[in-house]
């Protein structure tokens, strides 16, 4: 029963917390992302259903003593303002979201098989890691510099002391002109605890992210093969 909350609890985390901390089932994650999408959606648009239900009974009795005379178009253009007005009111504005966000994660469990992570859960990680990110920076002084190596095939390893934001395979990486993808991420010992291992894009790849990475602006404390590499690059 414990496995199936925490698997529940991380249907809705990023993909990158999944990788942290290892579901039990991944089956059991897509299955509650599927549930718990379809349970956001239905149980928000009831929600929004009665509050607006509730606003329009309210707003129609304090506008009826000046809507005698008022012909039918009239009475519609006012039903549209205050359906409008209940719309762009800032709690309807986060309902509205929490449905829609459970219907695309409804959606991308069971058509695209993808677990689609919460944004609200998303940008509380993102907040987390930029908090303990600064403790950290504030801590240990200035950053640690990359560590770039040259491998075969004109791959390269970045490793770094804190991890490339947005660096996944779907990201195209600019270095000096040529473009990289992420082949694979490794775990290595602090101080450089991050590593990305790169290989050049094939051609012709549909270009979906781009991130530029200054090797000439990085401070390489420990560069291996750093001639070789600029003279790969370069070409």
């Amino acid at each position: 029963m414990q496995s199936i909350l925490r698997d529940f609890l991380l249907s809705f985390c990023p993909a990158k917390v999944r990788q942290t901390w290892r579901p039990s089932s991944q089956l059991t994650v897509l299955r509650s992302a599927m549930l718990s999408g379809s349970a956001q959606f239905f149980l928000t648009a009831l929600v929004l259903s009665a509050q607006f239900k509730h606003y329009f009974i309210a707003r129609s009795q304090q506008m009826a003593p000046h809507m005698g005379g008022v012909n039918s178009t009239g009475e519609a253009v006012v039903t549209v303002l205050v359906v409008l007005e209940f719309l762009f009111h800032p709690l309807s504005v986060f309902l509205l979201y929490v449905a829609l966000e459970g219907a695309v994660r409804f959606i991308g469990s069971l058509i695209t098989v993808e677990i689609v992570p919460s944004l609200l859960v998303l940008l509380l990680f993102k907040l987390s890691d930029s908090t303990s990110g600064s403790v950290k920076r504030r801590r240990h002084g200035a950053a640690v510099a990359d560590a770039v190596e040259h491998l075969p095939d004109s791959r390269i390893r970045i490793a770094a002391a804190t991890p490339k934001s947005g660096w996944n395979s779907s990201v195209t990486i600019g270095i000096n002109g040529r473009w990289f993808e992420v082949e694979c991420e490794e775990q290595a010992q602090p101080p450089r605890p991050y590593v990305y291992v790169l290989r050049p894009s094939p051609t012709g790849k549909i270009l979906r992210g781009y991130q530029a990475y200054d090797i000439a602006g990085t401070l390489n404390a420990t560069t291996i093969g750093k001639q070789q590499l600029g003279a790969d690059v370069g070409q």
